[in-house]
């Protein structure tokens, strides 16, 4: 029997966090999944941590560039589920997750993704990450928490992520909408992620980076920028 849902997961250099994200996908209620790794550019030990837990749940492919589309897009050819979880490799689900993506994402939607909370609980990052939650769960904008969903055929018809490393998520939620007309959902299930970015850049950079990008999908055209590789 196929799987119900694909777990697609890109990984550029990710030895400190895919071990993480591997264990909570293991220990999921809902066990009608596949993941897919699709480690991309590494240079670190990313790839031998992955091959060391492949089975007949997870597979494992390997990309020489460097790009998080690509290798969703890559992940995606070889995903037999009906819906496609595009997770990323320092974000972690509950134990429930999966069966709250099965039992919410409904066909009244198109595309969902989930909240978020901090990896580490500090008050700026707890800020930050429930500032994110307000305005997915508002639809005062729709992006992603680290997990984006959406059925595999959608995405086969709008062929897939554009190939840019930021902003990649809102335009395929932009597409993905347009080709269906159907709405956009924050499912009531949190996934943790990492708070590396804020760290790297401090709270105040990471922020007016996202405000500035945030801006420029209503008042530009959605291109790509400067933006340092993570996943």
């Amino acid at each position: 029997m196929d799987p119900k849902i694909s777990i697609i997961i890109p990984a550029h250099n990710e030895e400190n966090y895919i071990k993480k994200t591997l264990h909570s996908i293991k220990q999921q209620t809902y066990q009608n999944y596949e993941a897919i790794v699709v480690s991309n550019g590494c240079t670190d030990s990313t790839e031998e941590i992955v091959n060391k837990r492949t089975n007949d749940k997870l597979k494992h492919f390997s990309v020489t560039e460097a790009n998080v589309s690509k290798a969703r897009n890559f992940g995606a050819k070889f995903a037999y589920g009906e819906i496609l979880l595009f997770l990323d490799a320092d974000t972690t689900l509950e134990e429930d997750s999966l069966q709250k993506i099965k039992d919410n994402f409904t066909e009244k939607h198109v595309v969902a993704t989930t909240k978020v909370q901090p990896e580490e609980k500090k008050f700026k990052f707890k800020f930050a990450m429930g500032f994110k939650n307000l305005y997915h769960s508002t639809n005062l904008y729709h992006g992603c928490s680290g997990a984006l969903i959406c059925r595999k055929d959608d995405f086969n018809a709008v062929k897939g992520y554009p190939e840019i490393i930021v902003k990649e998520h809102r335009k395929l939620i932009i597409n993905l909408k347009r080709h269906t007309n159907k709405n956009f959902k924050c499912l009531d299930t949190n996934v943790t992620t990492s708070m590396r970015r804020f760290k790297q850049w401090g709270l105040t950079k990471a922020t007016t980076f996202w405000i500035k990008e945030w801006a420029k999908n209503y008042f530009s055209d959605l291109k790509d920028s400067d933006y340092e590789k993570i996943r």
